[in-house]
């Protein structure tokens, strides 16, 4: 590459940036995202003020439940990567929700039926048996997908 930089110290230069949180904002100029035109945190929010109970699988660091207008009256919350946990804990406490650290693709730390709302966006992987283990009859899972690949 003449007069640019090289490859390797692109790539070096991301990997040394803190995603804690989920926090991309070094991104910004340097990449794009198509957002859908039905806007995920309008429906999650729609459906959560309707819930008694819900979980957000993957939360990252919070940034989606932490904007609720009108939460459950129990709201969990679940993240495997360690840093975002506290990140996610710090960013939920103020709407009252529950962070439980998991294992990445492990069983869901909730009872049977427990649940009338599932959400999650962007997750790593969904186990589907697990969402519906803990959804409760004529329940919700609401998510936006990864598609296949990306991860």
């Amino acid at each position: 590459m003449s007069g640019g930089r090289e490859f390797e110290d692109l790539v070096a230069e991301g990997a040394s940036v803190p995603v804690r949180g989920w926090d991309f904002s070094w991104l910004r100029g340097r990449a794009s995202e198509e957002r859908p035109p039905w806007g995920y945190a309008r429906l999650v929010a729609d459906r959560m003020a309707r819930a008694d109970a819900a979980l957000d699988l993957d939360t990252g660091g919070g940034e989606v439940l932490a904007e609720m207008p009108r939460p459950p009256r129990v709201l969990l919350a679940t993240e495997a990567w360690p840093p975002n946990v506290e990140v996610a804990r710090r960013n939920l406490r103020p709407v009252g929700a529950t962070v439980l650290q998991v294992a990445e693709g492990g069983e869901l730390p909730v009872g049977d039926a427990a649940l009338d709302l599932v959400v999650s966006r962007h997750p790593v992987r969904t186990r589907w048996d697990e969402v519906a283990r803990v959804l409760r009859p004529g329940g919700t899972f609401l998510s936006q997908q990864i598609r296949g690949g990306t991860v």
